[in-house]
């Protein structure tokens, strides 16, 4: 059997294409010629058409012509099996499909051959749909099978989608007329025919607002950038569909509700949230933009003035979440946004003896509370902070907001019993004698000035006092701390009508009277 030459076989392809291009000639007219078209692959505009081709392929087919012709006597050549085995043929080249030299119906655009891939979308646009290509595209030479667009950008999408653009803030690409940016114009995975799904599309211009932080907002992790954005314009900064506030409680609805209920919403949370929390993605929980301490000292510079100062610090304000310790950031029915009224939030933590960095211990405030039915006034108040406490930090003992001394006993000085004075008439301890500063008199003795007014050994406030709570009237100790050790000194006051006595465990029996005075013997 003879073998075809490489003659011939160059031959008989170039026969074909001249047969194919006759067709497409004589396939503009006739029966069978929509048919024909519908089955062509359109190619690029402007490249070569039939003629052209056929042309510019006759020098090979004369080159083909003259090379010699190969004989039955001519040699095979060897074919090693094992390769020809391991190697798979390649698949056929598809026949070269022309473009179409005349006009073609619409319906007849998108075929198996031609344009294939146009409607192979889950969503197709209704002209593709239809095959109203001609909505969008208008022929411009049918020989060359060349089109142009109808308008361009919003122009001709405009058209038929009618967009309210009057809004204050336009989307760039829509002010652009640059809809195809974002929009797929034959169809895509949705109805909005975007170009890639969830955020990929806002990505290609945008940065990836995520930044490779760990917390993620929720509509950011699921690429709904249109839960919170708008497409193509919006009244509001950053495209928002609604003002910042509005928003964050469309989908946050049981902070929305608490925030009608509560009698103080604070300032941040009143006008935006995004004072303290990311809308996109952050390091901390919360979505907080910062720690909770720096977020607030932003705003309250006095709270870090006076954090810089202090020597004593309070735990909760430097154990996260810090502030949120004992403070609602967004709202709250008690004073200073606290969470609680002050005593029951100070006693959620003052419940049990507390060890300090010095050796020393609080005691169980709340046993002592409960132990003690008569409370000084700051706790009868609730209101630990109002004149006793400095609750965030300070220079004083005991995070007093004043000076108050520590010891048994201690020099008398004006300024070593501010914070008493706060309050109490500080002619308690400067007048030797009244009739009425005080009930602590003996006649007119004012006792109060024998205690305390004393060049070197005056006895403090607290070697009689308690100051939070105690069982007897005025606040009197049963015992107090006395001594390196810690003894607990005696007291032993007794109340009369008109006076008292006390036996304290140091000496014997001092009494007062305030009508009928007592002739003590040291005096």
């Amino acid at each position: 059997m003879k073998r075809n030459t490489p003659g011939c076989v160059l031959f008989l392809s170039i026969l074909a294409v001249l047969i194919g291009c006759q067709a497409f000639g004589n396939g503009s007219s006739g029966a069978g010629g929509a048919t024909d078209a519908q089955n062509r692959v359109v190619l690029p505009p402007l490249g070569p058409t039939a003629a052209e081709n056929a042309e510019a392929d006759a020098p090979a087919i004369r080159a083909a012509s003259q090379q010699p012709t190969a004989t039955a006597h001519q040699s095979e050549p060897t074919v090693d099996n094992a390769s020809a085995t391991a190697q798979e043929p390649e698949p056929p080249l598809p026949p070269p499909v022309l473009r179409p030299t005349t006009s073609i119906p619409s319906e007849g655009c998108v075929t198996t051959a031609c344009h294939p891939g146009i409607k192979a979308m889950p969503v197709t646009h209704g002209p593709v749909d239809t095959d109203v290509c001609d909505a969008c595209h208008e022929e411009v030479d049918p020989s060359r099978h060349t089109f142009k667009m109808l308008n361009t950008g919003s122009e001709l999408c405009g058209s038929c989608h009618e967009l309210e653009l009057e809004e204050e803030h336009v989307h760039q690409p829509v002010a652009d007329d640059l809809c195809t940016e974002c929009h797929d114009p034959h169809g895509g995975q949705d109805r909005f025919m975007m170009r890639a799904a969830g955020a990929a599309t806002c990505l290609e211009c945008h940065d990836d607002v995520t930044e490779g932080m760990p917390m993620v907002h929720g509509p950011v992790a699921a690429g709904a950038c249109s839960a919170c954005h708008r497409s193509h314009s919006s009244n509001n900064p950053k495209l928002l569909t609604l003002p910042h506030r509005d928003l964050c409680l469309e989908c946050h609805v049981t902070l929305k509700n608490r925030l009608d209920a509560v009698r103080t919403v604070h300032g941040p949370v009143a006008v935006e949230c995004i004072a303290c929390h990311s809308p996109h993605a952050t390091e901390r929980k919360m979505m907080l933009k910062a720690p909770t301490a720096e977020l607030c000292v932003d705003c309250h510079s006095e709270i870090e003035d006076l954090l810089d100062e202090a020597t004593t610090e309070h735990d909760p304000v430097t154990t996260e979440p810090a502030c949120r310790n004992c403070h609602d950031p967004h709202g709250s029915d008690f004073p200073a946004m606290l969470l609680n009224d002050m005593v029951p939030l100070c006693l959620s933590c003052h419940d049990r003896e507390i060890e300090l960095a010095d050796g020393g211990k609080l005691a169980n405030m709340k046993a002592t509370l409960e132990a003690g039915p008569n409370h000084h006034g700051p706790i009868a108040q609730s209101n630990c902070a109002g004149g006793c406490h400095q609750v965030h930090g300070g220079t004083n003992f005991r995070l007093l907001v004043e000076e108050y001394p520590a010891e048994f006993y201690a020099p008398f000085g004006e300024g070593t019993y501010e914070l008493c004075f706060s309050c109490h008439d500080r002619q308690l301890v400067l007048e030797e004698r009244t009739d009425r500063l005080t009930n602590f008199r003996n006649g007119d003795h004012n006792q109060h000035y024998v205690h305390v007014n004393k060049a070197t050994k005056g006895r403090t406030c607290r070697a009689c006092h308690e100051t939070h709570a105690s069982n007897n009237p005025k606040h009197i100790r049963v015992a107090v701390p006395f001594g390196s050790a810690g003894w607990q000194l005696p007291i032993n006051f007794e109340k009369t009508e008109t006076g008292g006595l006390c036996s304290p465990g140091c000496h014997r029996p001092y009494g007062y009277d305030r009508d009928d005075p007592v002739r003590n013997l040291a005096e």
